[in-house]
């Protein structure tokens, strides 16, 4: 099994999350959702029940995923990997205390504490129809909790005030382009999709996405 590169990743998360402008990144608008699914897999599911255990708690595994991503290209490139990932999950309606944080590959990140994802990944993640798998949480309720809803704080996005255009965009996550394609300075933003665990009614499942599309910035093309 190849060893993950340690340099290439702290490269990737230095750059990103701390450098910003002084590394010149590009804002690209945004292109995809972050969804947050109980299931992993094709079939995505943002909505379960669960009863509280024998122990008096309930577990519940959480992914998130990038998807919903146009196929596109840039300078004869097409974007095919992620190699930075930044978005914080928040959880409202009950306490969870989230006690494992799982990433798709190698990794290096800053997150200063579960939940929040700023994250280097090596070799990248590969976009295959147009998304990728990027974390996957586990998450523990004490009792009964009822009308719990998990959604992303855009509020704390760090990285997004060190790039020039990408605050006016009010994106909700993220991403970076790979360095194998010349794309590592190309960020991305994402809306998302939320995710709703015992909840009385009709939960609303409406993705909520950002002020500027990649198609508005426009440094990208369709391929």
């Amino acid at each position: 099994m190849r060893k993950p590169n340690m340099t290439i990743l702290m490269a990737t998360v230095v750059v990103i999350f701390t450098l910003g402008p002084a590394f010149a990144s590009d804002w690209c608008g945004e292109n995809g959702l972050v969804r947050l699914s109980f299931t992993e897999g094709e079939e995505l599911n943002s909505v379960k029940t669960l009863e509280t255990d024998a122990k008096g708690v309930v577990m519940v595994d959480l992914y998130a995923y990038i998807t919903d991503m146009d196929p596109v290209k840039r300078d004869g490139e097409a974007f095919l990997g992620i190699a930075a990932v930044e978005f914080t999950l928040v959880i409202e309606g009950a306490e969870g205390f989230i006690t494992s944080q799982e990433f798709a590959q190698a990794n290096r990140s800053v997150g200063r504490r579960p939940g929040e994802v700023m994250v280097g990944l090596d070799p990248g993640l590969p976009v295959k129809n147009g998304r990728a798998q990027v974390v996957h949480w586990t998450i523990l309720f004490q009792g009964n909790p009822e009308n719990v809803v998990f959604r992303l704080d855009r509020e704390a996005l760090i990285s997004c005030a060190r790039t020039e255009g990408c605050s006016e965009g009010r994106p909700y996550a993220l991403y970076t382009g790979n360095d194998a394609s010349n794309q590592l300075g190309s960020l991305f933003g994402a809306g998302y999709a939320p995710a709703y665990l015992n909840f009385k009614g009709e939960p609303d499942l409406t993705p909520l996405k950002g002020m500027q599309s990649w198609q508005d910035v426009g440094l990208y093309d369709a391929r």
